[in-house]
């Protein structure tokens, strides 16, 4: 068996790149202060402990690695680290990790990476793509996570950590703009109320910009672009010297229009049936929608409580959170303007709400032996109403709803057999039920008439999932590591298509990881791995559609295997200079998926025939083969001040979006670049910035049905100017 593949700790560390555990500290460090190749805390093992001494691959990323970046959501989180991918299909934000990702989209319907955001699971895709105006850290764990982390991180998880309330006044702003008229404003003001006992915190985000499509209607009205806007408050009580309370509430309200623009890929669409004088995009960035389509729009609300003891051998967690999303637009499914009015048009209105509880204790003893202990449990639900696809004068309509209820325990112990080896075994046990209720009608929008399509069921399912781990430390500094774990995705039923019914049980995947990280000399850091995935009962989102209205099915369709390798190394030439170079190589295959429905063009080229497809052997969608970054970050003193620079290239291999690899994405590379001066003694920078300086458009994401060849494209080249003021 060949064991090889990417695992890799890439701790990426930009100019400036590191963290500091105490919010008030972080918050005044400035980027040109912190070692390239500082050590970073993580919390992957729900333990705080330095990330070269977790036996698994992961990416932490500091606030000030993501500023000078500019990220400033979780979607863009996919530049910075190699092995994850984000894809945009249709409404939903789809992460993917190391080939492991979800094509199923919908109520209750669950993503392959599991995304926290301080401790509280993001169920919903739809809400996957959130705004990071106070991030103090992030951290992608690469890999199945099940033991801690549970259902649904089987390609691994996302954790994003925002800052607390500190004891001191702290704040932060910055104001960027560039072309297509993109705005940001953003701020963080941390303060006492009651000295070292009752402290707050307020951020905000606003975001806003004009489409990068074109309309090429005549006479267009022209194209929304996107608007987003957060706020947070956070409230810390410290009612003991042991015990500490952080009650957190959020609202976001984010309208985009980049999940409903697009073109039919080579002018495939109904539309020319539909309408001899349609108006069919041919380019990428081209669109011509009809007038009643609407723009994405999600408004999400959680409210969160923190209730940590610290013990003389531990501390105690408790994570209480609840959570709601909505959605709401109307997509032109068939990407094309239709004077005549006869369309096709997919109306999405969607609704989750979800309830958690966690309790955990993790041991800080002085000998050998520590340990992990806790418990979960989840309550949600999710509904579309309706789902359906409408023309002016007939249409069908689904109300699908699916709840879910979860219960976990799990836990996971580490024992130092000598001062250079130790050993972890973990396991967690999952309980989990799902339910679906749902009605389908026929008709007018006005005047719907029962199809006498309903459907009413619920299914069970329990899973063991452990963990095992081995660790020498050849130095202080370096170690090897060999981990095996296993993670599984939740059963789901398809809500958007009641008629069917369809139930695809839990995926499973086993994984086996062999890695190095080490620090070679106070300049060279190199992090190594491989690894080799067998991935069971493959869940596969397959559109199709009945009597021409694209439907959902899903079905356990497929095994597949998945081996790799990563490398990341830095190398601090000086003070003044540092490197970053970074590869991933995957191989990704599936197997036994003989009966894979895919969608070719009909003879017309107007819209799609489903066929049955044989995938084994074939590549798995959104997994290129290998991807490769440089960062290089100078340092200088001018004019009075501190000049940082940043220049990165990014390069990846073809990526394929469909089954039978008919719609790919071609290998391609971007260049992105910043400039940041800091005067001396302030907490003022000013910074200049330019992305994808290439200008290389790229497929962002697909919807592929019998009506059309959907795709969506990515930003051309943008840059802009941005101000940032910390005290």
């Amino acid at each position: 068996m060949l064991l090889a593949a990417s695992a890799m700790v890439n701790v990426m560390t930009f100019a400036g790149a590191a963290w500091a555990q105490d919010s008030t500290a972080s918050a005044n460090v400035g980027p040109q202060d912190a070692s390239v190749n500082a050590d970073i805390v993580v919390t992957a093992q729900r333990r705080s402990e330095l990330a070269r001494d977790v036996p698994l691959s992961l990416t932490a990323l500091s606030g000030d690695a993501l500023r000078s970046a500019g990220v400033t959501d979780t979607y863009s989180l996919q530049n910075l680290t190699p092995g994850l991918k984000m894809d945009r299909v249709g409404n939903f934000t789809l992460p993917a990790i190391r080939g492991i990702t979800t094509t199923i989209t919908g109520p209750a319907a669950d993503a392959n990476v599991a995304i926290y955001l301080d401790g509280v699971y993001q169920p919903a895709t739809v809400a996957n793509t959130f705004d990071l105006p106070d991030v103090e850290r992030v951290e992608v764990l690469k890999g199945p996570q099940g033991t801690l982390f549970g259902r649904n991180a089987t390609g691994g998880a996302i954790q994003v950590f925002t800052k607390e309330p500190s004891y001191e006044l702290t704040g932060a702003g910055t104001v960027s703009y560039g072309n297509y008229d993109d705005f940001i404003a953003k701020g963080f003001i941390s303060a006492p109320l009651v000295a070292d006992k009752l402290a707050v915190s307020l951020s905000g985000f606003y975001h806003s910009n004009d489409s990068y499509y074109h309309d090429i209607r005549p006479d267009g009205p022209g194209l929304s672009g996107a608007k987003a806007w957060l706020v947070r408050g956070k409230l810390r009580m410290d009612l003991t010297e042991r015990l500490k309370v952080i009650l957190s509430g959020s609202y976001s309200d984010r309208r985009e229009s980049v999940a409903i623009y697009g073109s039919p890929l080579n002018g495939n669409t109904v539309a020319k049936l539909l309408d001899p004088n349609a108006i069919i995009p041919t380019r990428p960035l081209d669109v011509a929608l009809n007038d009643d389509s609407r723009p994405q729009h999600v408004k999400a609300y959680e409210l969160s409580g923190k209730i940590q003891w610290e013990g003389d051998g531990g501390t105690l967690t408790s994570i209480t959170a609840y959570n709601k999303f909505k959605l709401r637009n109307v997509l032109d499914a068939d990407y094309a303007y239709t004077p005549n009015g006869v369309g096709v048009n997919y109306h999405v209105n969607s609704y989750d709400r979800y309830f958690s509880q966690e309790l955990n204790y993790a041991s800080d003893l002085d000998g050998p032996f520590n340990f992990v202990l806790g418990f979960y449990y989840t309550d949600g639900e999710g509904a579309w109403y309706p789902l359906g696809v409408q023309t002016p004068s007939y249409g069908v309509s689904i109300y699908g709803r699916q709840e879910v209820k979860s219960y976990a325990g799990f836990g996971e112990l580490y024992y130092n057999i000598t001062d250079k080896l130790s050993v972890i075994g973990g396991l967690r046990y999952s309980w989990e039920k799902r339910s679906q209720s749902g009605d389908q009608f026929l008709g007018s929008v006005s005047a719907p008439v029962p199809a006498h399509l309903t459907f009413i069921d619920s299914k069970k399912w329990d899973s063991f999932t452990p963990r095992a781990s081995i660790r020498y430390a050849i130095t202080p500094r370096s170690n090897v590591y060999f981990t095996y774990s296993q993670g599984f995705k939740s059963g789901v039923y398809n809500t958007s298509n009641v008629a069917q019914a369809d139930l695809a049980n839990p995926e499973k995947v086993k994984a086996f990881e062999v890695g190095y990280k080490g620090r070679l000399s106070s300049a060279l850091t190199i992090d190594a791995a491989a690894f080799y995935y067998k991935y069971d009962d493959l869940q596969a989102n397959i559109f199709t559609s009945v009597n021409g209205v694209p439907l959902s099915f899903v079905r356990n369709a497929a095994n597949a295997r998945i081996y790799g390798a990563e490398v990341d190394a830095q190398y601090v030439f000086s003070p003044a200079f540092d490197l970053r170079a970074a590869l991933s190589y995957l191989d990704p295959k599936y197997q036994d998926f003989t009966n894979a429905s895919v969608n070719v063009p009909n003879a017309l080229n107007a819209g799609n025939d489903t066929i049955a497809y044989d995938a084994s052997g074939q590549q798995m969608i959104r997994a290129p083969s290998f991807t490769a970054s440089v960062t290089a970050n100078g340092h200088a003193d001018v004019a009075g001040g501190k000049l940082d620079l940043m220049a990165s290239l990014y390069y990846t291999t073809k990526v394929y979006f469909t089954f039978d690899h008919r719609i790919q994405q071609p290998g391609y590379a971007t260049v992105d670049a910043r400039a940041a001066w800091t005067p001396a003694n302030s907490g003022l920078t000013v910074s200049v910035y330019g992305k994808n300086l290439t200008d290389k458009v790229t497929l962002g994401g697909t919807f592929v049905t019998e009506v059309a060849d959907g795709v969506s494209y990515t930003q051309p080249r943008t840059y802009g100017v941005q101000l940032d003021y910390r005290f």
